[in-house]
């Protein structure tokens, strides 16, 4: 009993030590390591202050994100604290720190106020691209700016803070060491390193693609001036790597490719990409409210082939579009940047290519906006690929699509995509509120007898359905444009997008435990293609394959196989066994998430 109350003593001495290891520094040094916390979560502040101004209260999950982002920098602030109690000259260091942090602070602040931003890949990437001359004229262009007078008068205010506190440091630091103050200290720098350490493996994770990337970023989100740094370093790296071979593969190799041809006379081919689509939530594929009634007439009238067992490789935008336009396959291991985009292939082969994209100045400073954009938007793609894209983003998707009409010249052959807003989070910005669109009511809605549905809960699902309907609308659109042409329009969303379907839950999880009701809400995607009576006409035996394939299995990684079937193009990438209207269709496992056999998950 003696030497186990002994052990007990000695291993209590021992934690006692390593605590006042790790606390005593952040007490002596408290100002320092209040100011590197304080100063380091420039963005956390703007949000916090967003949810006050907005929405008047803090939800849960937004304080637990404020600490995640606090505990990254806590972790980091008490590292530098014990370093600099370690020194001979820490007065001097002590105040180059000072000197440090309060000039990033006044970037940070520079940047929140005026571009609502922080850090990015965009930002470095202006870094390391601005002459000398150009950064004059930008610091003259800003310097005057409500926004960066508030970010000065913050750094000023925060330097006579910092010099207070550093007046009256020994003195707290005094009160801090008592027994009670020790104890809620450290109950407190425990809870938030603890915090700030699970997060920290986004930091120390070795990325190997923009996607894995993407993922943990997404999965382990923060925001502060450590990680938002880190990503934007690491999105560049992996960027040059990924995208400068894709760009390269497209300019150098498919668009001089011996043996490329299109057999199609005069023709339109139409791509439309949608976003977060919730299949179910389309009366084309059974959903209560009638959401889809333009493209359900189009089905009636035979013109429009919806195909029902589609899905999604992923439930991030950037990678699945780039899979979509590849040639590659993943269910054969092989990765979107290692085979070119089908867009270049048909260019190569006398069409001429068009890209109209609604989400290209979306979401700047996040990774899968500057993922998918610095790829498609590049600067040798948009020379050598496209021979028109747009240069301004619309509200909603149908002024997007009248700006094409307006600015388009077509040729004999013209492949046009569209990559719409579609449902994309904050689904009552995606339609238009007037009497048209404001249609049905919450008590429209499909009973719903979940515990967690109430009225704000409704409200979210009618402004999907509204967004939805409007979203056929849009494609209604479209196909009134070609109807009289010999003209082929494809329809499918990169993915799909949980609302409130099965579980307290909207948009989509990345945990990586997948479940088979989340992969059949977020995975789950409509394919619909449409031929106009022109082009059934001029080609029966096409048409009739079309709607022959409606029932077969089929993952978007495999689009372009179609895309280049009904483009007539022979090319070197051309596999019939995995265009899903084609006879010798043989297309594999659907592996989703880089291995996920999505048909065993959803039990077939």
């Amino acid at each position: 009993m003696r030497q186990e109350a002994s052990k007990t003593r000695r291993a209590a001495s021992r934690i006692a030590t390593a605590v006042k290891a790790v606390v005593g520094p952040v007490i002596q040094e408290w100002p320092l390591w209040l100011t590197i916390v304080f100063t380091l979560i420039s963005l956390t502040w703007g949000n916090l202050e967003y949810h006050v101004r907005t929405l008047h209260d803090f939800p849960p999950v937004i304080l637990w994100w404020a600490c995640g982002n606090m505990g990254v920098v806590a972790v980091a602030a008490t590292i530098v604290v014990w370093i600099v109690g370690q020194l001979p000259h820490r007065r001097a260091v002590k105040w180059m720190l000072y000197t440090l942090l309060l000039a990033l602070w006044l970037v940070s602040l520079f940047l929140l106020r005026n571009f609502n931003t922080s850090f990015s890949p965009q930002i470095l990437q202006l870094l390391v691209e601005t002459n000398r001359g150009e950064s004059t004229e930008f610091l003259q262009a800003w310097i005057g700016t409500p926004g960066t007078v508030r970010a000065i008068l913050i750094a000023v205010m925060t330097l006579l803070l910092v010099l207070l506190a550093e007046w009256k440091r020994q003195a707290v630091a005094s009160r801090l060491s008592r027994r009670v103050p020790m104890a809620i200290v450290t109950l407190l720098l425990v809870a938030l390193l603890v915090r700030g350490l699970g997060l920290w493996r986004k930091l120390v994770h070795p990325y190997k693609s923009l996607y894995e990337l993407e993922l943990y970023q997404t999965r382990y989100f923060s925001t502060d001036v450590i990680s938002t740094l880190h990503t934007s370093l690491t999105t560049l790296k992996l960027q040059r790597h990924e995208t400068g071979a894709a760009v390269d593969l497209n300019v150098k190799t498919a668009l001089a490719a011996p043996g490329v041809t299109s057999a199609a006379d005069t023709m339109d081919l139409v791509l439309v990409i949608g976003e977060s689509y919730n299949k179910r939530r389309s009366s084309l594929y059974g959903y209560q409210l009638d959401t889809s009634p333009l493209m359900r007439a189009e089905r009636d009238k035979g013109l429009l082939t919806v195909f029902t067992d589609a899905i999604s490789p992923y439930n991030l935008t950037s990678v699945s579009i780039k899979n979509m336009l590849s040639l590659n396959s993943l269910s054969r291991g092989q990765q979107w940047h290692q085979y070119p985009i089908w867009p270049a292939v048909m260019h190569r082969a006398g069409w001429q290519v068009d890209l109209w994209d609604n989400q290209r100045s979306y979401g700047p400073s996040e990774i899968h906006s500057v993922s998918l954009m610095s790829f498609l938007f590049a600067p040798d793609m948009v020379k050598h690929v496209y021979h028109h894209v747009n240069d301004e983003a619309f509200d909603l998707d149908g002024e997007l699509i009248e700006d094409y009409y307006r600015k388009s010249a077509p040729t004999s052959r013209n492949l046009v995509i569209f990559h719409l807003m579609g449902q994309h989070s904050n689904y009552e910005l995606r339609y238009p509120h007037t009497a048209d669109w404001e249609v049905w009511t919450t008590a429209d809605l499909p009973a719903a007898a979940a515990p967690y549905m109430d009225e704000s809960r409704r409200q979210v699902m009618l402004h999907y359905a509204r967004a939805t309907r409007y979203n056929d609308h849009v494609l209604a659109s479209i196909l009134d444009h070609y109807r009289d042409r010999n003209a082929v329009v494809v329809m499918l969303s990169d993915h799909g997008e949980e609302v409130y379907d099965y579980r307290d839950f909207i948009v989509r999880d990345h945990d990586p435990n997948k479940t088979a009701l989340m992969v059949r809400y977020e995975n789950d995607i409509p394919l619909l293609v449409w031929c106009s009576p022109v082009y059934k006409s001029r080609h029966p035996g096409r048409a009739a394959a079309i709607a022959a394939a409606s029932s077969r299995r089929f993952m978007s990684d495999s689009l372009g196989q179609l895309m280049l079937w009904l483009g007539q193009v022979t090319s070197p990438w051309n596999d019939s066994t995995l265009n899903v209207v084609s006879p010798a269709y043989s297309p594999g496992r659907r592996l989703i998430y880089d291995g996920i056999d999505y048909d065993r998950l959803m039990g077939r």
